[in-house]
C-alpha cells in the first residue's frame, strides 16, 4: 500500500485509496464524534493576528486532536501515518517531522473556497492529507474535494466515501470542498518539515 502511496506521490504529486478505513474503524470514530459534537469550534480564517469566522470562505466546524495522546479511537490511524511518513522519508527523503490534525464537520449547506493549505510565507506544511468518516455516502450527497493544478485546471474529484483517504503535497495544489447535502465528517491534517511544539 505505502509503495502505490509513494509512486503517486512522486509521479502525479498526488495519491488517494478507497477504503483505507475498515468498517469498525468508521463505527469507532463516528462514536466519537457523535459523542464530542459539543466540542467542535468554527473554523476561522485569516492571518494569525486577524483570525475570523467568515462563512462565505470556509463553514466546518474544527476539533483539533493531539497524536501524542491520540483518542483509542483514532490511534490505528495515527500509526499508520507514522509509518507512511517514515515510509516517504525512506524513499522520497521529504524530511517530514511531525504532524497535525483535526476532525472537521461540515454541516449540510457548507463548504470550504478554493484555497491553498501553505497559505503562509513561513508555512512547513509538505504534505496535506484526509480520512473521509462517513457511513454510506453517496454521489449526491455532495462534499467533493476538488484538486487543481497551478494553471486552475480541474485534476482531480475524490468523493468523501467512507474509508478513503487522500494525500497530496501541500504547496502544489489548490483545492476546495463543494457544499455538502448531510453534515460530512473527516480526519484532516499536515505533516510538517519541522518539529511542532
Amino acid at each position: 500500500m505505502f509503495d502505490q502511496i509513494i509512486q503517486e506521490i512522486e509521479r502525479q504529486g498526488f495519491s488517494t485509496r478507497p477504503h483505507l478505513l475498515s468498517l469498525q474503524d468508521l463505527t469507532e470514530a463516528n462514536k466519537f464524534f457523535l459523542s464530542h459534537t459539543g466540542d467542535f469550534k468554527e473554523a476561522l480564517v485569516g492571518s494569525k493576528s486577524e483570525r475570523k469566522r467568515v462563512e462565505s470562505i470556509r463553514g466546518d466546524l474544527t476539533l483539533w486532536l493531539d497524536p501524542s495522546d491520540a483518542p483509542p479511537e483514532f490511534r490505528k490511524v495515527f500509526r499508520l501515518l507514522d509509518d507512511l511518513k517514515a515510509e516517504m522519508n525512506k524513499k522520497l527523503f521529504l524530511g517530514l517531522k511531525d504532524y497535525e490534525t483535526h476532525l472537521a464537520s461540515y454541516p449540510a449547506g457548507s463548504f470550504y473556497s478554493r484555497h491553498k493549505d501553505c497559505h503562509e510565507k513561513e508555512s512547513t506544511r509538505v504534505l496535506s492529507f484526509v480520512f473521509y468518516l462517513n457511513q454510506d455516502w453517496s454521489p449526491q450527497d455532495g462534499g467533493e474535494l476538488i484538486l487543481y493544478d497551478k494553471n486552475n485546471n480541474e485534476i482531480l474529484k475524490v468523493e468523501p466515501t467512507a474509508g478513503t483517504f487522500i494525500c497530496f503535497l501541500s504547496e502544489e495544489f489548490p483545492h476546495e470542498v463543494k457544499a455538502a447535502r448531510r453534515e460530512r465528517r473527516s480526519l484532516t491534517g499536515w505533516i510538517h518539515s519541522k518539529e511542532l511544539c
